[in-house]
């Protein structure tokens, strides 16, 4: 049985919000899994992300397979850096002490500041 990582969808339609679950990858999208890990909500801003770090911690030490998505998000909390510093030979206190120092020179991506379909037209129609 090969164990994936991945997000359970719930919510209402329009309105997803999402579990983190370990899972039988043979299951369904939605289907019974082997223990919740967390929940992202993509609908707040900033988007909310709670995980519990050490049994995803143990499901990767396990040989489990984060998705994509599950991926970035275990990115962004430094949980993939936590654990490869492990395997390195960091004690646990040390690994955390280094991940936090890392995320804090983290700097989020400028959003790039895109024209309203309004002034793209204005410019288009001016230009021509």
């Amino acid at each position: 049985m090969s164990v994936k990582l991945r997000l359970r969808r719930m919510g209402n339609t329009n309105r997803p919000f999402y579990r983190v679950v370990a899972i039988d990858s043979r299951m369904r999208r939605d289907g019974r899994c082997i223990e919740e890990l967390g929940f992202y909500d993509p609908l707040k801003r900033p988007a909310v992300v709670q995980l519990k770090e050490e049994a995803i911690l143990g499901w990767l030490g396990r040989g489990a397979e984060p998705s994509p998505t599950v991926r970035e998000l275990l990115r962004d909390k430094g949980m993939l850096l936590k654990r490869d510093l492990m395997r390195g030979g960091a004690t646990a206190a040390d690994a955390t002490a280094r991940v936090a120092a890392t995320l804090e020179k983290r700097k989020p991506k400028p959003k790039r500041q895109r024209p309203s379909k309004k002034a793209q037209a204005k410019a288009a129609g001016g230009a021509a």
